[in-house]
């Protein structure tokens, strides 16, 4: 069984030049089985948000236990009346609205955590021309992702438009996000980006959450719309709660929905648009006089108003409330750069939290980052199409990388397009095969659920010790649950169309299906359904290795590193357990006079 997904939130030109699907996909209610209890924290700016609870595992969590619901949520609630969001940017005169709202979740997830203030500046103009230049030739593909790429057929990137789903992909590789200094935006046609900036990074992306939707769209064979409804009461409710929750715990979430004018907002020809009260209400349906537009621009959600009224659209929504939305034409439109969107808005599309790392971000590229090091082969992030099987173990998917260094292995990142999934992953060292992932010695394993689909990073329970040169694979399994059936994910890449590019190499990617793992390489089909390398990327951190026989911790050799180890022989002095590894520099698991002879002659050069 096969499914193609396709997540497709492009600004006008995009739709034009490269007619890419929207997806078919249909949409649960908020779970009442979340992954992973949450702690409230306040920030050092007084603000709340939600840290996930590692202390307490998933296996613990009984069924009817909804996690947020503790959480309050006021009738009214905007973040940048606390100066919770950056400043309103203009897009003109360039389809960039995507990447516009991608950076924008990005830098307020910034500033909510404490980890920035408002001031923080993300470059648009980097995440857009690596989002089509990232393809990379260099030898070590589990550096720079390889050749994979989404073609850009000779138009400027400024032009094409693009999606949430395509920004987070970028993002994911280590494509950005840099600081807005080092690629400013510019009104001007030809510019380009050095590559040299490609791996530029100011701030990492660790999380890309997909949020359930008030809107089912449907298409044809051919991807194009042809139905759009809103679910029912309930998951609506559902959808506009889990929206808010994330909105309020964690910063804005980035969103797209249909206008006349997606790129300099001129609203003057806009039925839908009430220039009284800056709002915006879409009701059109493909039965109707006025067929349904797709969804073609990317906008930021940073708050809501539960009271604010029906009656102050142009067209009358079912019910009153309304999201709060930051724009990217400029500070002179609208409400200072802000609208109203209503909650039943029959374009809106693609709710997406991009959720930064935590770490306090720099500008000067000195950022401490969570995990330094990034291993992956997967240009294209989650591609265009997902694969699944019946039943929870029918196929799996598994990387083989090298390490670079003496590193720690501490995170893995996955990607799932299906609501309520779990994944489980093992890591494997001691390798004896380059097809089978599994031969070889268990070092970690461990579990997760998410709820709503997207990309994750997921923390080991333990870290794992890698040295320089020493090869490890990472195999992931992903299953989700519909009914009272089970499904696989495999997640790899899906080439679609000419649209995108994929190199897969051997000895880089395999997968598990029908009992028997099979490489991954750039001829690799599976019903019909081309395929490339897993979608999964392991995070180290480099370890730094102890001076054997410095028991006193001064960094350097001494005798009286060696007088230390003489006394604990002749039991006058204890030692700590950490002094006891130290001391131990022949390395045969004792502590022995002949430890303080082998400094002796080190410090003479003996």
């Amino acid at each position: 069984m096969k499914k193609s997904v396709f997540k497709a939130t492009l600004c006008t030109l995009l739709s034009a030049l490269i007619a890419l699907p929207a997806s078919v996909v249909s949409f649960s209610a908020e779970s009442s089985n979340p992954e992973i209890l949450f702690k409230l924290k306040t920030n050092k700016n007084g603000f709340q948000y939600i840290e996930e609870n590692e202390d307490i595992k998933a296996d613990k969590i009984k069924a009817d236990n909804n996690l947020l619901k503790a959480v309050y949520l006021p009738s009214k609630y905007n973040l940048a009346d606390s100066n919770l969001v950056s400043k309103v940017k203009n897009q003109n005169p360039y389809g960039t609205c995507w990447a516009f709202s991608t950076l924008a979740s990005l830098e307020s997830t910034l500033i909510k955590s404490g980890n920035a203030d408002s001031s923080v500046d993300l470059s648009e103009k980097h995440l857009i021309w690596f989002n089509y230049n990232g393809a990379d030739s260099s030898t070590d593909k589990s550096l720079y992702a390889g050749n994979d790429s989404f073609v850009s057929a000779g138009y400027s990137p400024f032009l094409l438009g693009g999606s949430m789903y395509m920004a987070s992909s970028t993002l994911m590789r280590r494509y950005g996000a840099a600081d807005e200094s080092k690629a400013p935006y510019e009104f001007k046609t030809g510019t380009t980006v050095d590559s040299s900036l490609k791996n530029e990074a100011d701030i990492y992306l660790k999380n890309a959450a997909f949020l359930p939707e008030t809107v089912s769209f449907t298409t044809d064979d051919y991807g194009s719309v042809t139905n759009q409804e809103l679910f029912d009461s309930n998951t609506v409710a559902s959808s506009i709660k889990k929206i808010k929750e994330n909105i309020y715990t964690k910063g804005a979430v980035a969103a797209s929905y249909y206008c006349s004018d997606s790129m300099t907002g001129n609203t003057s020809n806009d039925k839908y648009w009430n220039n009284t009260y800056k709002s915006y209400y879409f009701n059109a349906k493909l039965s109707g006089a006025d067929n349904f537009k797709s969804p073609n621009h990317g906008i930021t959600l940073v708050g809501w108003d539960d009271s604010f009224s029906k009656d102050n659209f142009t067209t009358t929504p079912p019910n009153d409330g309304a999201w709060i939305v930051k724009n990217s034409w400029g500070s002179n439109w609208g409400n200072n750069g802000y609208f109203y969107l209503s909650y039943y808005d029959l374009s809106f599309y693609e709710p997406v939290l991009f959720e930064a790392e935590n770490a306090k971000y720099t500008s000067d590229g000195t950022t401490k980052h969570e995990y330094e090091n990034i291993y992956q082969y997967d240009g294209l992030g989650f591609a265009d199409a997902q694969i699944y099987y019946n039943g929870k173990n029918s196929c799996k998917s598994a990387n083989f990388f090298t390490a670079r260094g003496d590193e720690a292995l501490e995170a893995v990142s996955v990607s799932s397009f299906y609501d309520n999934c779990t994944v489980n992953y093992e890591v494997y060292k001691n390798l004896t095969s380059n097809v089978n992932p599994t031969l070889g010695t268990l070092v970690a394993q461990g579990s997760k659920s998410f709820s709503n689909k997207g990309y994750y990073t997921i923390p080991l329970d333990k870290k794992v010790e890698l040295s320089k040169g020493e090869k490890y694979s990472v195999v992931v399994s992903i299953y989700f649950t519909s009914g009272n059936q089970d499904y696989s994910i495999l997640a790899c890449e899906t080439q679609y169309g000419g649209y995108t590019s994929i190199e897969a190499n051997d000895n880089e990617s395999s997968y598990y299906t029908n009992g028997a793992w099979k490489k991954v390489s750039s001829s690799t089909s599976i019903s019909g359904c081309k395929i490339g390398n897993a979608t999964i990327k392991a995070y180290t951190n480099d370890t730094v290795q102890p001076l054997y026989g410095d028991v006193n911790g001064d960094g350097v050799l001494t005798v009286a590193d060696a007088t230390l180890i003489q006394k604990f022989c002749a039991e006058i002095i204890a030692f700590t357990d950490e002094q006891i590894t130290i001391a131990d520099i022949n390395r045969n698991a004792k502590i022995e006079v002949g430890d303080a002879t082998t400094i002796q002659r080190i410090i003479v050069g003996i």
